[in-house]
């Protein structure tokens, strides 16, 4: 299969229609219907049902629509990254990062960052903990900011900061009305919760532990907003990150969890076993001096260092 047959396939999952999709990738319609045909023949399975020249994804459709967006992706990202190198003067930070810090953190970081280094670029891949760490695994990403803390001895580590974690209630709950609460007053609460290979499921789970709480799970989720919708409707309640600060969707209630390890640690992660980039040395000096101040403004950054960042652990 191309990368022209990809996107087109994109396309068509977009619109369900053949002759839609021809008109908005400005090919032939007949051009459009044999790519597909021989997508789906090397795929050996069919990714739409089909009624005339209506199409309606189908379940292996979905499947194939999620891993064509990453390898298309994955193959901008090598462009970004071969122009990068072919381009010694632009500095470019491959990041990667969860996707619950995309609205508050990293664009905190990335605009202190960029106030003192003007002439930073930046190409950033969004994902649950497990892609992002393998991510930095393989080299795609310079450095990745993640919670929590990686296990492999190999992925150096520097904490930025500590997240609390809330206890989001509907409106209506009988907890609603309280200023904080305690893991274990819960006991008997139904949980939507994230899924299993997540790192926010991986803390609650260890707090839950701690506080010698099973919790009841009514429903898994991977994205924190659908959780919070869940949570308003009344299917449960959930322990969610703290995030900017700022209000709660309408229909839930945010609690503060009483318990002191009621948090999560984001950090910073990045290689020892390979040699940083420029950008990603930069950055880590950057990030060091954030951790170390909590600093955003313009002030000069330090200087990167030829190694590991003082300071940092791991």
């Amino acid at each position: 299969m191309t990368t022209d047959e990809l996107r087109w396939f994109l396309t068509l999952a977009e619109t369900e229609h053949v002759t839609d999709a021809a008109a908005v990738l400005r090919i032939a319609q007949p051009t459009l219907s044999r790519a597909l045909q021989r997508l789906e023949r090397e795929l050996g399975a069919q990714l739409f049902d089909r009624d005339g020249q209506r199409l309606r994804l189908n379940d292996c459709g979905r499947v194939f629509r999620r891993h064509a967006r990453r390898a298309l992706d994955e193959l901008d990202a090598a462009q970004d990254r071969i122009a990068t190198l072919l381009t010694p003067g632009q500095d470019t930070l491959c990041l990667a990062f969860l996707h619950s810090l995309g609205g508050w953190l990293i664009p905190e970081l990335l605009g202190a960052y960029r106030r003192q280094a003007p002439d930073a670029r930046f190409t950033l891949h969004q994902d649950a903990a497990t892609p992002v760490l393998a991510l930095l695994q393989d080299g795609t990403a310079d450095a990745v900011v993640t919670s929590p803390r990686p296990a492999d001895p190999q992925t150096g580590w520097l904490a930025l900061r500590d997240e609390p974690l809330l206890l989001a209630v509907p409106v209506g709950h009988p907890l609603a009305a309280r200023d904080s609460v305690r893991l274990t007053e819960l006991a008997h609460e139904r949980f939507v919760i994230m899924r299993p290979a997540l790192g926010l499921r991986q803390v609650t789970c260890e707090i839950f532990h701690r506080a010698g709480v099973a919790a009841d799970v009514v429903a898994e989720s991977g994205e924190i907003t659908t959780i919070k919708g869940l949570v308003a409707s009344g299917i449960g309640v959930a322990v969610v990150p703290a995030g900017d600060g700022g209000p709660p969707p309408a229909g839930i209630r945010l609690v503060p969890l009483a318990d002191p390890d009621a948090f999560r640690t984001i950090g910073l992660a990045w290689r020892h076993d390979r040699p940083a980039t420029a950008a990603g040395r930069r950055f880590r000096a950057f990030a060091n001096h954030y951790a170390r101040t909590g600093a955003t403004g313009p002030e000069p950054m330090p200087q990167a260092p030829a190694g590991d960042v003082p300071g940092a652990m791991g």
